[in-house]
C-alpha cells in the first residue's frame, strides 16, 4: 500500500467519514473500497465502437464540376 494526500470536496469527505463511522471501519478502508467500486464500474461501462452505416444514393443527377449544369438543376 502507498500513502498519499488527496484534496476532497467537503461533502465528499463528510459522506465517507459518516459511512466509515456507521460501519465501524477505518477511513482508508472505506475510501479504498469506494475507489475500487468506481474504477470497476467505469471498466464495465465501456462503449462499443460507433458504427456508421453508408447507403448507396445512386448516380449523381448532375456533374458537380459543371457549374452551369448545377445552376440549371438548382433553378428548376
Amino acid at each position: 500500500m502507498k500513502r498519499t494526500t488527496l484534496i476532497l470536496e467537503d461533502a465528499c469527505i463528510e459522506g465517507v467519514r459518516e459511512l466509515a463511522r456507521r460501519e465501524g471501519r477505518q477511513l482508508s478502508q472505506v475510501v479504498n473500497e469506494l475507489l475500487t467500486e468506481g474504477l470497476m464500474s467505469r471498466k464495465e461501462k465501456r462503449r462499443s465502437n460507433f458504427k456508421l452505416h453508408s447507403f448507396t444514393m445512386g448516380r449523381p443527377r448532375v456533374n458537380l464540376a459543371d457549374r452551369n449544369a448545377l445552376e440549371a438543376l438548382m433553378d428548376s
